[in-house]
């Protein structure tokens, strides 16, 4: 039986890249997880920091985990590790460990480039294996994400990323198909270097440049993914690991917590197996 966990997207009630990391405060996030059925959370490190803003110590908010039954717990999405001397990107570093210590996660989920800046792949592999030093030292994992609109397209390209013992990868099913990337490649990945599944839907066409498509996605079973094709290779390839509800959408953006807690998991527990979904 898979456990599932929420990304911090799904139920923020907002879109990313926004001013704010989410407009539901985090208790009614975790609470509304919690009522659907949800095991755990991935806590944005932008939301961290809003938190710690707000007044919340590290202990108040690892004990909102602690309330609401969030067994599972994860950190995402830092972005721009590779960058020199960028005291903006060291900030949000730091951000992101001091949050996975806060909450008690031991995997911080990380992109590559998406702004086109021809970084050199031996450059930027060597930037990887720096950022798994420092996460080491903390006791974390990193979890590469490839995505098909930057320089980590697919799970080829990735692979070349996992030479550090706490080194893995984000499998998303909305990266994967909409990156054609083969269901087998999965297969690839050696075995327990995929930390974190990410599970969506959409239509089967893009509407618009994936970058922009990826904020329209849809719960599953409402699109056209191969979603039991999906179930099958992760059951093979990565068994124990929770399947992630990322759902970036619009729709869900405009609905309260409990409603989109409960619409995003209702589709993921038929098509990847557990429990039936509790009703709002």
């Amino acid at each position: 039986m898979r456990d599932f966990m929420c990304s911090s997207h799904t139920v923020s009630g907002v879109l990313p890249g926004g001013p704010a990391a989410a407009r539901h405060p985090l208790e009614a996030r975790l609470s509304a997880c919690a009522a659907a059925g949800y095991s755990g959370y991935w806590l944005h490190w932008r939301d961290y920091l809003e938190q710690r803003a707000a007044g919340f110590a590290d202990a108040a908010v690892r004990d909102l985990f602690d309330r609401y039954g969030m067994r599972h717990r994860g950190v995402e999405f830092l972005t721009d590790w590779f960058v020199s001397g960028d005291e903006a990107a060291a900030a949000a570093e730091r951000a992101a460990f001091d949050a996975a210590a806060a909450i008690g996660a031991t995997v911080v989920n990380v992109g590559a480039d998406f702004a086109g800046r021809g970084i050199p792949r031996r450059e930027m592999v060597a930037h990887f294996e720096r950022l798994c030093a420092r996460a080491a030292d903390r006791g974390l994992a990193v979890a590469l994400e490839f995505v098909p609109f930057s320089d980590v397209p697919d799970i080829r390209t990735a692979l070349d990323f996992l030479a550090p013992d706490n080194a893995g990868l984000v499998a998303d099913c909305w990266h994967l198909f909409r990156g054609e990337t083969p269901l087998a490649d999965l297969r690839l990945v050696p075995p327990g270097r995929i930390l974190c599944i990410q599970a969506s839907d959409a239509a089967a066409m893009p509407d618009g440049p994936l970058a922009e498509d990826t904020r329209n996605r849809l719960p599953c079973g409402d699109g056209a993914f191969d979603l039991a094709g999906f179930a099958a290779a992760i059951d093979r390839h990565a068994p124990g690991v929770p399947v992630s509800v990322e759902i970036i959408s619009p729709r869900l953006a405009a609905m309260p917590a409990a409603e989109a807690a409960v619409e995003s998991l209702r589709g993921a527990r038929a098509i990847f197996g557990g429990e039936r979904p509790r009703t709002a």
